[in-house]
């Protein structure tokens, strides 16, 4: 992760993120305080790993329900699942297998 000091924050670049997300790390009364600045998301956690895996499930939770109630969002909510909808398909696009010729080879038995 690419990471500055701020003013007591630290910028980290949110992982698979075209540039578009970013995220902000810092302690507030002991906690660990983690968020993302362009749709005003922020978690807690006891430690670090703790935080940043609450905000990694969180997004994706924000993101299922703005792609299930797309229809209902006002302007805010389509550019949040905008957003988001390019860092999912980021994180989908890594996970793929990569593709592979479709020769098929044969495999034959010995014969005894």
């Amino acid at each position: 992760m690419n990471q500055s000091t701020i003013d007591g924050f630290r910028e980290v670049a949110l992982p698979w993120s075209d540039g578009t997300l970013s995220a902000r790390l810092w302690r507030s009364r002991g906690r660990v305080v983690v968020g993302v600045p362009e749709l005003g998301l922020h978690c807690y956690g006891a430690s670090e790993p703790e935080a940043v895996f609450r905000l990694f499930t969180s997004l994706l939770k924000y993101y299922r329900q703005l792609r299930t109630f797309k229809t209902r969002l006002g302007e805010k909510g389509l550019v949040h699942l905008d957003l988001l909808k390019g860092w999912v398909e980021s994180i989908e696009d890594r996970m793929k297998a990569p593709s592979i010729d479709n020769r098929v080879v044969a495999i034959s038995r010995g014969r005894k």
